[in-house]
């Protein structure tokens, strides 16, 4: 069977949600790798805008990393990590389903849609750590991994759906 045909066979709820979970997982990447979680303006004289990540901060246009960081940022650090990589999985997984004949059995499908799920519990710890620790106002990055970590849990529960609707094969 061609990649069109697979494609094309597979149920809408299912394309829907492989899509949802691919921009989820990318709004989660740009919210990760950037400094933008937390911005302060110190110095308000001098005009210095300074904005905290999960992994540096920068100063202006001057950036660095933590070095050594507290507990609580360690563990928002590894629980954005475990969402990164399980929305990733996921999306192999439901990816390698539609398109690998030979790969589309039930629990290729099952652990996709509960990756999705586990991607937007550990992208939702990373963000109530974060941001139960933080003084400043809250960012952009910030906003991007709540907006990936959304989109990741209606991934998943369409895929569940779907499973319910259209038993897969």
């Amino acid at each position: 069977m061609s990649i069109s045909e697979s494609f094309s066979r597979a149920p809408l709820l299912l394309k829907i949600a492989i899509g949802i979970a691919c921009v989820g997982w990318f709004l989660h990447l740009l919210g990760f790798a950037t400094p933008y979680w937390s911005t302060a303006k110190y110095f308000s004289i001098f005009g210095i805008d300074i904005h905290f990540g999960l992994w540096y901060y920068c100063a202006g246009k001057e950036c660095d990393g933590y070095g050594k960081v507290q507990s609580w940022l360690e563990a928002a650090q590894a629980f954005a990590i475990l969402g990164f990589l399980a929305g990733l999985a996921a999306i192999v997984l439901a990816i390698l389903y539609v398109f690998v004949e030979q790969l589309r059995k039930d629990i290729f499908y099952i652990v996709a849609a509960v990756g999705n799920l586990a991607a937007a519990g550990c992208i939702f710890l990373a963000v109530v750590i974060f941001g139960s620790k933080i003084t400043n106002g809250l960012s952009w990055s910030f906003g991007l991994s709540i907006v990936g970590m959304i989109f990741h849990g209606v991934a998943g529960v369409l895929m569940g759906v779907n499973r319910f609707q259209n038993k897969p094969q």
